[in-house]
């Protein structure tokens, strides 16, 4: 993979991971039922496929790709609390569970974060330039 290729699959990653709030609130009040075993493994989405494949190989030795591995497990493990929630439909607690200030919320921001982290040492990385010794 290019690194134009892991930017822009970061990107996508980036606006998956970031409509999970939509997705929560949408079955809140549709009554769906969510998966919250398979929303807890980290491996299941685009960005958690990448991860442990392509990701790890190209990426594995940077300190921001570790810091987004833990960020995103962390991601996965909070927003499968909250699927749980709504899927006991308790209204109240998982709207507060997914609103401001919340521990989805803050795991929210933080996998963004660790994204954009990843997405900048991948950038710089191929804009370094490599001197030939003399």
């Amino acid at each position: 993979m290019g690194t134009q290729k892991a930017v822009t699959s970061l990107d996508q990653a980036l606006e998956a991971h970031s409509i999970w709030k939509s997705k929560l609130l949408a079955a809140v009040e549709t009554g769906e039922v969510l998966d919250a075993v398979k929303i807890k493994r980290d491996d299941c989405c685009e960005l958690g496929t990448w991860i442990y494949s392509e990701g790890k190989r190209l990426y594995g030795h940077k300190p921001e790709f570790t810091t987004l591995v833990e960020k995103h497990k962390d991601f996965h493990h909070v927003t499968s609390i909250v699927a749980g929630i709504v899927n006991a439909k308790n209204t109240e607690t998982s709207i507060a569970m997914i609103g401001r200030n919340s521990q989805f919320s803050a795991a929210s921001m933080e996998v963004g974060m660790a994204i954009i982290l990843l997405k900048k040492a991948v950038a710089a990385e191929s804009s370094e330039s490599v001197e030939i010794p003399r």
